[in-house]
């Protein structure tokens, strides 16, 4: 009796699960359907050399991350670059009229198709 009360609370709880993720999904879409699809357009060709310069910062510091003992001065060199490479693409973000704020961030892959 008890494995079966299990069973149904772990079917209820995907179920809810799946539920939420199907709601935050639907509302992450809408966030950036308002916007005209030129000026997204415009705005991922803008900060694209921003974005590749990002993710080839954020691989430089896994690289100095996995360095035995760590190079300190270079890990924070490289930390500062990769915050002001991204304070850069959401300024852009910001003065396109791109919805933007701290918590939901970007969604660059969503709304770019990166």
């Amino acid at each position: 009796m008890k494995k079966r009360i299990g069973k149904v609370v772990a079917a209820l709880g995907m179920i809810n699960l799946l539920c939420i993720g199907v709601i935050f999904a639907q509302n992450q879409r809408n966030q950036y359907s308002s916007m005209e699809p030129a000026k997204l357009e415009a705005f991922c060709k803008d900060i694209q050399p921003q974005w590749q310069r990002w993710w080839q910062i954020r691989n430089e510091l896994r690289e100095l991350w996995s360095k035995k003992p760590p190079d300190w001065d270079a890990i924070e060199k490289k930390e500062q670059e990769l915050v002001k490479t991204r304070l850069e693409i959401q300024k852009k973000a910001q003065e396109k009229g791109l919805p933007y704020g701290p918590r939901g961030g970007l969604r660059l892959k969503r709304i770019c198709g990166w």
